[in-house]
């Protein structure tokens, strides 16, 4: 394990709230949070990689399921409390059940002022990449913070849609029509790692908002398992 972390710039890391929402329910994947991935459940790699990266006090995990919340604490994690279900439904963002946790924590005189959100469908994050982020949205005056991944600038600069007259066009109309090395950078994020100040992110309701950072990840961590496939590329990756 890496040395632990007691504060950054003054920071101490009991104001930090690292929490993995990792509900049951997946349409496309079913049980995946739990599904064995390279000889683990794939929710234990955020796990780990959290409390390895000496950031945080305590690592919560935010599930509906006693199942999950067994396996969690099987690998480390606390789950204090069970989120309510309408907490852990399709169309919920990641952030509610993590500010749901912190509105808890504050009730037992355990405030929290930054959210560190890790989505367990990302497995194959590093240490590295935890540290870095945590490190640049502290230095970097900061109160939002996401990982992101650059992608093919073609894939994003020359998108097209369908019109309603059954014909297509470029979403941004003809100006990026350049080759590839004249086209601005672009970046997606990867909901890899989330960082924001949670008064600022009950304020607007998601991670986005002004004084935005950004860490860049490779894309071979930055697998978001959302599908079979992805999961099956993971599960490559880890065994390679």
């Amino acid at each position: 394990m890496l040395e632990r972390v007691k504060s950054t710039e003054g920071f101490m890391i009991e104001q930090m709230l690292c929490c993995i929402p990792a509900r049951a329910g997946s349409k496309r994947l079913p049980g995946k949070n739990l599904m064995p991935l390279a000889g683990k459940p794939m929710i234990a790699y955020s796990i780990e990689t959290a409390l390895t990266s000496g950031l945080f006090d305590n690592v919560y995990v935010c599930t509906e399921d006693p199942t999950i919340a067994e396996v969690a604490r099987r690998y480390g994690a606390s789950v204090p409390i069970l989120m309510p279900p309408d907490l852990c439904g399709d169309l919920v963002p990641s952030h509610i059940p993590c500010q749901h946790m912190a509105e808890f924590l504050g009730n037992i005189a355990q405030r929290k002022e930054i959210l560190v959100c890790l989505q367990p469908t990302s497995p194959l994050r590093s240490v590295e990449d935890l540290r870095r982020s945590v490190e640049r949205f502290l230095h970097g005056d900061l109160d939002f913070l996401v990982s992101v991944t650059r992608i093919d600038p073609h894939y994003f600069h020359w998108a097209i849609v369908p019109n309603d007259d059954n014909y297509w066009r470029l979403y941004f109309g003809d100006k990026y029509m350049q080759e590839r090395p004249m086209l601005p950078p672009v970046y997606r994020p990867n909901g890899s790692i989330k960082i924001a100040r949670l008064d600022k992110l009950k304020e607007i309701g998601h991670f986005f908002g002004s004084r935005l950072g950004v860490v860049e990840t490779p894309e071979e961590r930055s697998i978001h398992v959302a599908t079979q496939l992805d999961f099956n590329l993971c599960e490559f990756l880890l065994r390679r």
